[in-house]
């Protein structure tokens, strides 16, 4: 597999590790997105998508007649779901002032579940959005990170208003950041 195709689908791998015992179905909407990668990159010959998509074959059974899997709708509904609950816990540790690098690779994760939604179609602009949003935020934390100061909370001014992320079925647990 070549350097600049591993670097695209490589975020939504981990992601799918990360949530396979956590969410499955969110970590089998991980791999897909990354199986879609990779076929519009142009790789669809390669070794590596060919065992990714035995991989969802299995996965797919696996989960079974979860609604999420038979229903396009339910299954952007419970992606956005968890990544708008990943999204408001780096929201809050950022608006709360106890923003670090936890919170920008937060903010990275949650915008790399919310781009999972593009394997539904078009993304909403308000997801769009809130993707831009977190980019940006996680570039200003590490950037105040790096330069030796203390990162500003964002100023709560009414412009950036996002929805309450949907109650946790369970709570959102990712790895410690490294």
């Amino acid at each position: 597999m070549n350097p600049s195709y591993f670097k695209l689908v490589e975020p939504y791998i981990q992601r799918a590790q990360e949530t396979a015992t956590v969410d499955p179905v969110v970590s089998y909407f991980c791999k897909y997105y990354a199986a879609r990668l990779a076929i519009t990159s142009g790789n669809s010959a390669d070794g590596f998508l060919s065992g990714l998509l035995d991989e969802l074959e299995a996965e797919k059974l696996k989960i079974g007649d979860h609604a999420s899997m038979v229903n396009d709708a339910a299954a952007s509904a419970h992606v956005l779901a968890f990544a708008l609950r990943v999204f408001a816990r780096a929201d809050t540790e950022d608006r709360e002032g106890r923003a670090g690098k936890g919170t920008a690779k937060t903010f990275i994760i949650a915008s790399q579940f919310l781009q999972v939604l593009a394997s539904f179609g078009d993304i909403d602009p308000g997801v769009a959005e809130k993707i831009k949003y977190a980019k940006w935020r996680a570039t200003e934390i590490l950037k105040a990170a790096r330069e030796g100061r203390v990162v500003s909370p964002p100023k709560d001014d009414g412009a950036l208003e996002w929805p309450s992320p949907p109650a946790p079925s369970e709570s959102v647990t990712l790895p410690a950041p490294s």
